[in-house]
């Protein structure tokens, strides 16, 4: 697994492929239905991701020779400064 702070991405094994990932600098705060467990939501790759794979790029040139086998995007349970809560 590869954590870059800086660049706000990560990267990590998946089976037989490579996860690439970011984290949002300004996220959109998003309050679900009560009923809510889990989904996704659609993503324009280039226009929602572009600027992560830039930064995916600037780590691991390698990958601009890759292509892209699917996308997931859905909400994150992520505290504001990374720590879990508890209790």
């Amino acid at each position: 697994n590869i954590r870059d702070h800086d660049l706000s991405v990560y990267l990590k094994l998946q089976g037989d492929s490579l996860a690439i990932g970011g984290y949002e600098v300004d996220p959109v705060f998003w309050t679900p239905e009560p009923d809510f467990a889990f989904g996704l939501f659609e993503m324009d790759l280039m226009e929602e991701f572009g600027a992560h794979l830039e930064n995916h790029f600037k780590r691991v040139p390698v990958l601009e020779e890759c292509g892209v086998k699917s996308t997931v995007c859905g909400p994150e349970s992520f505290t504001p400064d990374h720590k879990p809560i508890i209790g």
